[in-house]
Order: structure tokens, then C-alpha cells, then sequence
């Protein structure tokens, strides 16, 4: 059984400086780092890479996944595969995050093509030891729980997973539900995206949410089998991008982790 470990997604502080997300992250007790490929640690941006490991290590944390925006547009070249890996194997990543292409629909060319890439793309991955996790979002065959299963079989990778994140594109969810679903995902689950939102444009304190925090995250420490180190749940996408906010947020976040191993 994995355990659960609090994490923070850099792109919940875009507007910060590499170190100061560190800074940020240790004085918040977060644990682990999702470093984003889309303003800190841009693919190809070695010494990026080389800064963030460096800041997330005297943070007292460890880089836990890369976060990239790969196939979240169609399938990238070769080139542009193996550059996302060399930037994850710089930063010290044990797990690149991809995503499964917006407005791709089963039973298409442009599936076809999405599984095929996705399937290289960890092929590339597991030659340097490193998973893969596919964004669970809105507008992707990821949009639910069967879309990611069938996705994974289709594409059948031992070294493919999928994170997790709060549906906020479908009607509102149950807590009890929330934990259904990381259930139903069992051992291919990877990592959580925490945050609580009442709509798109409404981000709400995580204590709002702590009941559904509470359900997902003993959900996920239950699983057995499947993902072989801790998963982490990265706070992300706080109210008004606000230092004071991700604090309250992350103080919830810690003390339901603790909940599960008291």
C-alpha cells in the first residue's frame, strides 16, 4: 500500500520565482513539487530543470512529478518527446505528466493517433525508468473515470497511469462518490490535484471541500498494487493565486494526510 504525502503544483504560483516556490512549499510543509513545464520549467530549459532540483533539495522536498502540457493539442514529434525526457531526467523527475489531447473522441483517427503517441512517448519514458500520468480533465477521453480506463487499455503501458482531480466540468460531486471514483481507479492511479472549486470562475477554501478530501484521500491510501512509491497530493489552483490562501489550503491538506496514518 502507498502512502499519501502533501505536494504543491508550481503552476498554483506562476507569478513566483523557482526558488520562491520552494520557499514556499517548505514553510506550507509540502513535501513533494510538481515543477510546470509551462512557465518554471520549460521543455528544453536544461539549466531550468537543473535550478528547480536544486531549490526543491534545499526546500527539504523532493520533485515529484514534471509537469508537461504534451498531446494536450494533438501528438508532438519525436524530438519534442525526447525533449520533455531529457528536461524530466535534468530536474530529477521520477514521473512526467502528459495529457490525452482536447476534443479527441473514441473510435477516431485522431484517437488512434493520441494512443499510439502516448504509448511511444512511455516506451521513451520507461528506458530512463520514469512513469507516466495522464491529466484527468474536461474535454479529453479523460473527462471520466471509463474514458481513462479505456485509454490505459488501449494503450497498455506498465509504466502508464493517471492522476486524479476533482471533476469541477460535470455537475457537482459527492464526497462519497469523489472516493468511488479514485476506488474505481484502483492501482492506476498516480497522483491527486487538489483544490476545491464551487464552479470554474469560484475557487473555495480547501476547508470547504474537507469532506470530500477526507474521502478521496482514504481512498487513495487504500489501493494496493499498481503504483510502487507514495502517491503525492499536490495543492493547486488556489483562490486569487494567493500566497496566504495556498497556506490555509495546505494547512487542511497536511492534517487530513495525518487523519490516515493516526
Amino acid at each position: 500500500m502507498s502512502g499519501i504525502r502533501p505536494g504543491l503544483c508550481s503552476v498554483t504560483l506562476r507569478a513566483s520565482t523557482i526558488d520562491e516556490v520552494a520557499r514556499v512549499a517548505h514553510r506550507c510543509g509540502l513535501r513533494g513539487i510538481e515543477w510546470g513545464g509551462d512557465v518554471h520549467v520549460p521543455p528544453g530549459d536544461l539549466a531550468a530543470a537543473a535550478r528547480a532540483r536544486a531549490a526543491t533539495r534545499a526546500a527539504q522536498a523532493v520533485v515529484g512529478s514534471y509537469g508537461s502540457y504534451l498531446f494536450a493539442t494533438g501528438v508532438p514529434s519525436s524530438s519534442e518527446m525526447q525533449e520533455v525526457l531529457r528536461t524530466a531526467v535534468a530536474l530529477g523527475a521520477p514521473n512526467v505528466r502528459v495529457w490525452a489531447g482536447f476534443g479527441v473522441k473514441p473510435d477516431t483517427d485522431a484517437c488512434r493517433e493520441i494512443v499510439a503517441g502516448i504509448a511511444e512517448f512511455s516506451a521513451a519514458a520507461a528506458e530512463r525508468e520514469i512513469t507516466v500520468g495522464l491529466e484527468f480533465h474536461g474535454g479529453t477521453p479523460t473527462a471520466t473515470v471509463a474514458g481513462t480506463r479505456a485509454l490505459l487499455d488501449a494503450i497498455d503501458a506498465p509504466n502508464l497511469f493517471t492522476y486524479w482531480q476533482p471533476p469541477y466540468w460535470r455537475a457537482p460531486t459527492s464526497p462519497v462518490a469523489d472516493g468511488a471514483e479514485v476506488t474505481e481507479l484502483g492501482p492506476r492511479l498516480s497522483h491527486l490535484h487538489v483544490y476545491e472549486w464551487a464552479g470554474l470562475e469560484d475557487r473555495r477554501p480547501l476547508v470547504e471541500g474537507a469532506a470530500r478530501w477526507r474521502s478521496v484521500l482514504q481512498a487513495a491510501g487504500s489501493i494496493n498494487g499498481g503504483w510502487a512509491s507514495d502517491r503525492f497530493a499536490f495543492c493547486e489552483f488556489v483562490a486569487g493565486d494567493d500566497v496566504d490562501a495556498l497556506s490555509q489550503d495546505a494547512a487542511i491538506l497536511v492534517g487530513l494526510i495525518a487523519e490516515l496514518s493516526s
